[in-house]
């Protein structure tokens, strides 16, 4: 018997995870702190310009910068950050080579794999002006993650060693990739960062019933459409 019920795969996931579309992330931030994801792959930025990082306009790879006239700031290394990356010094401005993004300007990694886990070390964090924006692979925008989402950082002073942290991002939702935007003028409110860890993690228990549940009724659906 023929059996006229069509569902896909798309839907059956969308009943059972409503929203799924948007990302929910859960932050964490620490002046000196490092990834919290063991194994997650690492960027220095040091070198060549890596194959995951794309820049556009008023972006740049840099060393050195203290504000005017170079309108940007490196981030500021205290704690273990530079220790886990291999970078110098331990206590200071980084010395190593960074991103800073300025107004008009755009700082995007792409990932070969959907990812779960994003870390960076934010320096000299300007609050309502700079931007993570993170996109599926469909390039559809999931979510975002602004400064004042920090709780343990000085926001919008760059010559402050605690304006810059490093912060950990876990999203609901995989992404394949990242941007970097900032809303200040030229020369104002540059988003500078670097020491780059990405990872994709293993679903939350809650997270991986639901779709185990999901493609249960998906496969009964098949069944009766064989029947």
């Amino acid at each position: 018997m023929k059996n006229h019920l069509s569902i896909s795969i798309a839907t059956i996931l969308a009943l059972c995870l409503p929203g799924l579309a948007k990302a929910q992330f859960t932050i964490s931030d620490s002046v000196g702190g490092t990834p919290n994801v063991s194994g997650a792959n690492l960027q220095t930025f040091d070198g060549t310009q890596p194959s995951i990082l794309s820049l556009s306009g008023n972006a740049f790879l840099v060393t050195g910068g203290r504000g005017f006239p170079d309108n940007y700031t490196a981030p500021y290394y205290s704690g273990s950050t530079a220790a886990y990356f291999g970078e110098s010094p331990s206590l200071g401005y980084d010395a190593s080579q960074y991103v800073a993004v300025e107004s008009g300007g755009t700082a995007t990694l792409s990932f070969s794999s959907p990812q779960s886990y994003f870390g960076l070390l934010w320096g000299s964090i300007d609050q309502n002006a700079n931007v993570l924006s993170f996109y599926d692979n469909h390039n559809n925008l999931i979510g975002t993650v602004l400064p004042t989402q920090l709780t343990g950082v000085t926001l919008g002073d760059g010559t402050d060693p605690n304006g810059a942290a490093y912060v950990n991002i876990i999203s609901s939702t995989p992404f394949s990739s990242v941007t970097m935007t900032t809303s200040g003028g030229l020369g104002l409110a540059s988003f500078e960062f670097d020491d780059v860890a990405f990872a994709t993690t293993v679903p939350e228990p809650g997270s991986a019933t639901l779709i185990a549940a999901g493609l249960g009724v998906l496969g009964l659906v098949l069944r009766r459409k064989k029947a």
